[in-house]
């Protein structure tokens, strides 16, 4: 064998090597990345069920004015004269 193509072997050599090493490095990157896709998804999915809940708490409560009707109309409350209001300190 001589010297140039003992010189071209190694280059090559060298060269499957290298490249090994990247598609193992390529590929433990993809299995990282989707992993953090899955975590980032899941995230996600809590965020929109509990944005899911807190608009249904939101609509099932009613408003202010709404609790201040029915006090006034059917429980017959109403809010007290300032002479009958004792602060405690």
């Amino acid at each position: 064998m001589t010297r140039s193509r003992l010189v071209w072997l190694i280059v090559l050599v060298l060269a499957v090597i290298s490249s090994g090493i990247g598609v193992v490095y390529a590929k433990n990157q993809s299995r990282a990345l989707f992993v953090q896709l899955q975590k980032v998804r899941a995230a996600t999915d809590m965020a929109a069920m509990e944005w899911g809940r807190l608009q249904l708490e939101l609509a099932s409560e009613g408003s202010l004015e709404d609790v201040m009707r029915i006090a006034g109309g059917r429980l017959k409350m109403h809010a007290p004269e300032a002479a009958n209001v004792v602060v405690v300190e």
